[in-house]
């Protein structure tokens, strides 16, 4: 997902403290002012602003619905043309965007208080009622959505929703025009954090009515979808999205005039292309064009929230059988392929969660490279290996390179004497793949979307999870995650968690291979873009404009 990241819990801030500094932020917010910044003067800009980037790693925007969970590169424009109640700042903290909010006592009930001058970027007003109508959507059968039932889990009449026996989500009221009412089944430690996902922003159900629940997407260019900082102006499917500033914006207003921002499924074309001048800058750069990047004015490494992980189908041989996924893991050498291959710019992953995020084990060691166990493992369930079920690793092209699956195909088929086809497929039609359940063994790639081990544990692996894309299934792992959601914090939660972990991992329910590090080349002369535990980071598009160069 996009995802679809996270370092610390936000610090817990009193109550009143909370409210006024919301008070605050939403005044300054309101004023829409679109002075130079501080510690900089209008003659700095540039005269011409008009942000040029690849999108790279992707031929398109594959999800811009919400609901539909988009991946990290969809979710660079949906973060641009939709906004919510509450937003992450660089290090994961929440903030206040929409609304300021109380909660009670018991920790169940969530009042939010929305800002009197929010709109779509039609001028159509937002109200309570907008958030009403998006978070019920989300769990309908008829929209599908992947990731809906988990991150909207806690609210009351989530699961009857989601099963078709009720069409109003019990559990948010819009108690008048601004005021959101939420109440939770059971106290939510993470709950803020999960609000700053994009399901939970507003859609304009005016668009969706007009042009129904699967194609009103469709028609983005010059609607009203969102209430971000831009509107799609030109979406050129397969080659580029022009985005222009929502002039109903109601926070502080972008310098930029257009920001076009192109789908480059390559990751070493995109890096020729900013060699040759056409993009400010460049992101998501391929492990053979770091050296030379290095040497470049601007260039950027950071460790992110990310894990590549492999997956099995379980409900199939060979891999419906924990004997065979586990020869696999001891059969798969990460530090050769971190070390040899990633030339350090990834790190060996014993463990589903990465560093740097609540509930990672850093003693837990998981299951280390044994070429002979592993061989022993195969032939305890195959005496004769050329019985084994054909196998096919399929992965997205525009996340794994075919010198790196080589590598991978090498190790298992050296290990275990196994034949194993390679299968590279486009970015999006493997999401789609990937969604049904018809991959055999694939790749994943999981970026946090929240500081909880909820979002990578339940999220993915407990055995009814929509991203449960290999069928997994453990009774054990299942009780020790929904414990663990009942108990609101503490180390006796995030215990329960690291168990849980430990099974996910001894059993294979994913195969960890690497955590992750991101690279850009952002000149200094582009204000406003960084790097974050997520990856590429905008933050307030108020502060992103181009300097004169």
């Amino acid at each position: 997902m996009y995802q679809r990241s996270i370092v610390v819990y936000a610090r817990r801030i009193p109550i009143l403290l909370v409210f006024f500094c919301s008070v605050i932020l939403l005044c300054s917010a309101c004023g829409g002012s679109s002075a130079a910044p501080a510690g900089s003067s209008t003659s700095a800009l540039a005269t011409k602003q008009v942000l040029t980037f690849p999108n790279v790693g992707t031929a398109e925007i594959g999800y811009l619905d919400p609901a539909l969970g988009p991946d990290m590169n969809s979710a660079i424009a949906v973060n641009m043309i939709y906004s919510g109640l509450v937003k992450a700042d660089k290090d994961l903290n929440v903030l206040p965007d929409q609304a300021i909010w109380n909660i009670s006592g018991n920790g169940k009930v969530y009042t939010f208080t929305l800002a009197s001058n929010l709109q779509f970027s039609d001028g159509t007003p937002i109200t309570a009622q907008d958030y009403v109508y998006t978070w019920t959507r989300a769990l309908l059968p008829e929209v599908n959505s992947p990731i809906a039932t988990f991150f909207e889990k806690p609210i009351v009449g989530a699961d009857d929703v989601n099963s078709g026996k009720a069409k109003q989500l019990a559990g948010v009221k819009a108690l008048d025009a601004h005021t959101l009412q939420v109440t939770l089944t059971r106290p939510t430690p993470y709950f803020l954090a999960d609000l700053t996902t994009s399901l939970f922003f507003p859609l304009n159900h005016r668009i969706i009515d007009k042009y129904g629940q699967k194609n009103w997407i469709q028609y983005a260019a010059g609607n009203g979808i969102g209430t971000g900082p831009f509107m799609v102006k030109r979406w050129q499917h397969n080659v580029k999205m022009v985005l222009v500033p929502n002039a109903h914006y109601y926070g502080q207003k972008t310098k930029l005039t257009t920001v076009e921002m192109t789908f480059v499924k390559d990751q070493s074309t995109a890096f020729r292309s900013y060699q040759a001048g056409q993009y400010d800058f460049t992101w998501n750069l391929a492990v053979t064009d770091q050296a030379a990047a290095r040497n470049m004015p601007g260039f950027k490494i950071l460790p992110i929230l990310q894990t590549d992980s492999l997956f099995f189908d379980n409900t199939k041989p060979p891999f419906n059988n924990l004997t065979i996924r586990q020869a696999f893991a001891y059969a798969t050498d990460k530090s050769t392929l971190a070390h040899v291959f990633f030339k350090d710019s990834v790190i060996p992953a014993p463990t589903i969660i990465p560093p740097g995020m609540p509930g990672y084990q850093s003693g837990y060691q998981g299951i280390s490279y044994d070429q002979d166990k592993a061989k022993a493992l195969l032939q305890s369930v195959y005496p004769d290996v050329s019985k084994v079920p054909a196998i096919t690793f399929s992965f997205p092209s525009s996340q794994v390179t075919p010198d790196e699956a080589a590598v991978l195909q090498q190790m298992w088929q050296k290990a275990l004497d196994v034949q194993v086809k390679l299968r590279p497929v486009e970015l999006n039609a493997y999401n789609d793949e990937t969604m049904k359940h018809e991959v055999q063994f694939g790749f994943i790639q999981w970026t946090a979307d929240f500081p909880d081990p909820y979002d990578w544990l339940t999220l993915n692996l407990f055995s009814t999870a929509a991203n449960n894309n290999g069928a997994w299934r453990d009774a054990a792992f299942d009780q020790l995650v929904t414990q663990a959601d009942t108990i609101s914090s503490g180390s006796e939660r995030i215990a329960l968690y690291d168990q849980a972990e430990q099974i996910a991992i001894s059993n294979v329910g994913w195969l960890p291979l690497d955590h992750e590090t991101e690279t850009a080349i952002i000149p200094s002369w582009v204000h406003g873009v960084t790097l974050n535990s997520t990856g590429l980071f905008f933050g307030d598009w108020s502060e992103v404009y181009i300097q004169q160069h």
